[in-house]
């Protein structure tokens, strides 16, 4: 039977592949690496030869990937976490703004230093919204859709 699980890059995975800080082991930063969102754990199994499922679960207990949905026989139907946050778990302006920052610097580097500047300056909702869907693109196009996700739902949860 073939694994549909499919496994995104979080925010953290994002950043260790830019940083290389030596956490991982040479096999599960070659996992990591291939992990885009849309490949099932089956499609992976054919790229990596041995120690998938541990890579797997290191990658996972640490927070490097996260289980974004399952494929539907290799058709691409992964839907990925809800971003709906209830209201009472949401952030406030300023506290969505700092987290941004911190992000796009963190996953975007010094290449989006305007984008993190023009966040910064925000000081409403309406003027910080275009601005984190920019940065929301920017990741996506960078790090896949998972990070997008975890990039947005770290910044409006508390």
């Amino acid at each position: 039977m073939t694994d549909l699980r499919v496994f995104g890059k979080t925010p953290k995975g994002a950043a260790e592949l830019a940083a290389r800080s030596g956490a991982l082991t040479l096999s599960q930063r070659r996992l990591l690496i291939l992990i885009d969102g849309a490949r099932d754990v089956g499609q992976l199994a054919a790229l990596v030869p041995s120690a998938l499922e541990e890579s797997l679960a290191v990658l996972e207990q640490g927070g490097f990937i996260t289980l974004v949905g399952q494929s539907a026989g290799g058709a691409s139907t992964v839907q990925g976490p809800s971003t709906a946050i209830p209201e009472a778990e949401m952030t406030s302006v300023e506290e969505a703004r700092l987290r941004a920052v911190r992000a796009v610097n963190e996953l975007l580097g010094p290449a989006a230093d305007g984008l993190a500047i023009a966040i910064e300056a925000a000081r409403s909702g309406e003027q910080l919204r275009p601005l984190i869907r920019e940065a929301e693109r920017l990741v996506a196009l960078a790090h896949g859709a998972a990070a997008a996700q975890a990039f947005i739902v770290g910044i409006r949860r508390r």
